[in-house]
């Protein structure tokens, strides 16, 4: 007996080895990685985060 399920992202952009899948992943990484950098730089500024590095400089 044969046991046939149906998928529903058989034959589309999005079933696992084809380029939608991938290009979904990849920018999705992206937008995550840019979004929390963009979080950061508003959360501490550069200036701030200098002079936290020269205190613990200071402090070796």
């Amino acid at each position: 007996m044969k046991c046939d399920h149906r998928n529903l992202l058989t034959n589309t952009t999005l079933e696992f080895p084809r380029t939608g899948f991938w290009m979904m992943h990849v920018l999705g990484a992206m937008f995550l990685v840019l979004f929390g950098m963009r979080l950061a730089v508003r959360k501490a500024s550069i200036p701030i985060l200098a002079y936290r590095l020269f205190k613990r400089l200071q402090k070796a």
